[in-house]
Parts: structure tokens; C-alpha cells; sequence
């Protein structure tokens, strides 16, 4: 994905550069080549899309940058290109992302806890956890499950969930 956002990124300030030193149909070439690989991949993608059933906004940016060489505007093809080019980028990067996170934070999820069972304590399956169990969280536990504090009071850090910086 990366080749493709550079693609546009190079050939974009090229073009503008050749424009710019009195060769403007090395320009237009350059222009021309910036577009192309990001039109075919997007073309690609819309054809598997409707293989599937699936229809996006995809289409608008095809039917953008190919209207736009077709009347001979190869420097807008080349900013649209680049602009889907980088929105996809971006797309993937922040997918990577949350699935990084969500993996860590699910990782962060206790597989035991200690659950009283008649004035004793029992470490159990966080699954086997029922609503009604009175359960011992220590000071840096993660708590299991969702509850309310019955004996002297709590200092929570909700962080994880809410995304603040400090504990509530």
C-alpha cells in the first residue's frame, strides 16, 4: 500500500516540476503515470467488491480520475489519485492499529480470580464467574467482570476503557 501512495507522491511534484522548467507534455506524462497504477488497483478492488455484493464510494474516485484524463486534466487525476491512495493508507494503518490494541487490551483480560466461597477463598475460571459471587480484587487486579464495591471503597483505573490518563 505504501508503493501506491508513493507513486502519486513522487509523480505529482515531478510533473509539477517539469511544468515548471518549460516541459509540459513531460508533465503530462508524469502526470499520467502517477494516476495509472492507483486507477488499475482501484478498478481491481471495485471488481472484487461487486463480485461480492459489495458497493463503495470507490467508484467515484474511479469515475473521477478517469473523467479527469479523459479531458485531458492529468494533474487533477494525479491529486485525486493521490488523495484515495493516502485515504487508503491511512484506512489500513488505523485498521492495524485498533486490531493491535484490541489485541492488547483483550490480553489485559484475567483468566482466574479469587471468588469467596463460604467466608473462604477459591481461585476459579473467570468464566464460571455468576452474578451474585463476591469476588477479592487485589490492588492491580483487572476485574473480570462488571460489580459494585460492598466493603470500604475502590480506586479504579478506567483508562483501559475510557482512554483518560489517570485513574477514577
Amino acid at each position: 500500500m505504501r508503493s501506491l501512495v508513493a507513486i502519486p507522491m513522487l509523480g505529482l511534484p515531478v510533473g509539477l516540476a517539469l511544468n515548471a522548467a518549460g516541459y509540459p507534455r513531460s508533465a503530462i506524462l508524469a502526470w499520467l503515470l502517477a494516476t495509472l497504477p492507483v486507477l488499475v488497483k482501484l478498478f481491481a478492488d471495485i471488481l472484487s467488491g461487486i463480485a461480492r455484493r459489495e458497493f463503495g464510494l470507490d467508484i467515484v474516485a474511479a469515475l473521477s480520475m478517469s473523467a479527469a484524463l479523459m479531458f485531458g486534466q492529468e494533474l487533477a487525476a494525479a491529486i485525486v489519485a493521490l488523495m484515495y491512495a493516502g485515504g487508503q493508507y491511512l484506512e489500513a494503518f488505523a485498521e492495524r492499529r485498533a486490531r493491535r490494541d484490541m489485541t492488547a487490551l483483550l490480553a489485559r483480560a484475567p483468566r482466574r480470580v479469587l471468588r469467596y466461597e463460604t467466608e473462604r477463598l477459591c481461585e476459579v475460571d473467570a468464566n464460571d464467574v455468576m452474578p451474585g459471587d463476591r469476588l477479592l480484587i487485589r490492588r492491580g487486579d483487572v476485574t473480570p467482570v462488571d460489580g459494585k464495591v460492598t466493603d470500604g471503597s475502590a480506586l479504579l483505573d478506567l483508562s483501559a476503557l475510557t482512554g483518560e490518563s489517570l485513574p477514577v
